[in-house]
């Protein structure tokens, strides 16, 4: 145990005391929430029992909990729900991909409280669900118009959010200017200096695209997720001189993969990791967030793309104890998985659609992932109440 809770002192190393506590507090909250703020764990966990030496390979996101999926506009501001954090993106055997996932799903019916056989049934029809799509070959969507259960109930919910209305609840004006509220919540004041080393590193995406004609108004310190709690994140208030409406851009620090060292596969050459995480996402969703792009501020590569509305995800905690309707949307996360897997197949090193076929029709891996899931969740358990002792 104190190895595991040395490994996130030094993984969080250099985070400054407020962010800190924050962070730790938010990794207290319950295994669920520490689960999803150490994928740095995970991945060492899951390289080291699984003996994993990868013959068939996918682009994977490497952090694909249940909490992970969730609903953008895309450039033709179209909503899509997909997978929608790549932070930890690398090219890897679709395994640790798959094991994260169900990982997640047996830690959530534990807090839930699900007896072992319906847990049992859940995790092998998850299973089923992502290799019957990886075998199918197909790269689909999850469309609105079609959806039903617990994911009709969501985008009708999305249907309600209004982009001005969102930007109004996050602004205050004050001497005829709209600034960002300073919350401690949602954002947290930046001095004179760092707002312009901001605004200095964004400003060549002015030059072109839908950066074109904006006007940076205001800018802070976001404070959003778990496991990237910590990095420099910044929200910027941009106004459009052309369309005469604001907009709330998310401007993330990329950092190498916690998979990096631990993965021998052959990784593609990227210039930075800001573009590792936006090509991920370009190859593995049916359509890219608004406004990705990268920038370089200050000696460090950040993710751009932009804050929205409807970037909503599902939480755990929509569903309070009804297991029977989670494991039934994370069948349908499973087949968003799989198309993410499908789709990306034969780029920049991954292996083509058919092989990833022919791996999906092994039974063996399939028992072994599940069988691991549960040994990794059981670990996540032991750290957990190890770290939650820490004063």
């Amino acid at each position: 145990m104190a190895s595991a809770i040395k490994k996130i002192d030094q993984y969080n190393t250099g985070m400054p005391g407020p962010m800190h506590e924050l962070k730790w507090n938010a990794l207290k909250e319950s295994p669920f929430r520490f689960y999803r703020g150490t994928c740095h764990l995970f991945a060492d966990d899951f390289v080291k029992l699984y003996k994993y030496k990868p013959k068939t390979t996918a682009w994977i996101c490497g952090d694909l909990h249940f909490e992970n999926f969730g609903s953008y506009k895309g450039e033709n501001r179209q909503v899509y729900f997909d997978v929608n954090d790549f932070d930890e993106a690398i090219l890897a055997g679709p395994e640790p991909e798959v094991a994260r996932f169900l990982t997640s799903i047996i830690i959530a019916a534990t807090q839930m409280k699900v007896a072992a056989i319906g847990l049992h049934k859940a995790l092998h029809d998850i299973m089923a669900a992502y290799v019957t799509t990886i075998i199918n070959g197909k790269a689909l969507m999850l469309e609105a118009e079609v959806a039903h259960g617990r994911f009709k109930e969501y985008f009708e919910r999305l249907r309600t959010f209004d982009r001005e209305a969102f930007i109004a609840r996050r602004t205050f004006k004050q001497k005829g200017a709209l600034l960002l509220k300073q919350d401690d919540v949602h954002f947290r004041e930046l001095d004179d200096s760092r707002k312009a080393k901001i605004y200095e590193g964004l400003s060549p995406l002015l030059s072109s695209g839908r950066f074109a004609h904006f006007v940076f108004e205001d800018v802070a310190f976001r404070i959003a997720g778990t496991g990237s709690l910590g990095l420099e994140r910044y929200a910027v208030l941009c106004y459009s001189k052309k369309k005469g409406k604001h907009y709330l851009i998310d401007v993330k620090e990329a950092r190498e993969s916690c998979y990096t060292g631990l993965v021998k596969t052959k990784q593609p050459r990227f210039r930075n990791d800001a573009e590792r995480v936006n090509m991920a996402g370009y190859l593995m969703q049916f359509n890219a967030p608004a406004f990705s792009s990268t920038v370089y501020i200050d000696n460090r590569w950040y993710i751009v793309k932009e804050l929205q509305p409807v970037a909503d995800r599902m939480s755990l905690a929509d569903f309070e104890n009804d297991f029977s309707t989670l494991s039934a949307v994370a069948k349908e996360m499973a087949m968003l998985m799989g198309y993410a897997h499908v789709r990306s197949s034969g780029h920049l090193g991954s292996s083509t659609a058919d092989d990833l076929r022919r791996f999906a029709e092994k039974k063996q891996w399939q028992k072994d992932i599940i069988d691991l899931s549960g040994t990794l969740a059981k670990r996540n358990a032991k750290y957990y109440k190890e770290f939650t002792k820490i004063e």
